[in-house]
């Protein structure tokens, strides 16, 4: 069975750290009418995809220093 390929650019084999939303961010998809997208300001993002998209469309942050393990 062959390995799926791997696309660049997407994770990259990089562990992104946290990051804070520093202002609420939000836009509306307007080519293909697929919906409202909210973040809120001090909302904590981990998803290292979910960071590299945030980051292409301008969003301000901030790192993280730590995240509480429960």
């Amino acid at each position: 069975m062959a390995r799926p390929r791997k696309v660049q650019g997407e994770g990259a084999g990089e562990i992104a750290d946290p990051v804070r939303l520093a202002r609420d961010h939000g836009y509306i998809e307007t080519r293909f009418n697929r919906g409202r997208y909210h973040w809120a300001a001090g909302e904590i993002i981990t998803n290292p995809a979910e960071i590299a998209h945030l980051r292409e469309r301008g969003a301000e942050m901030e790192p993280v220093e730590c995240l509480e393990q429960p």
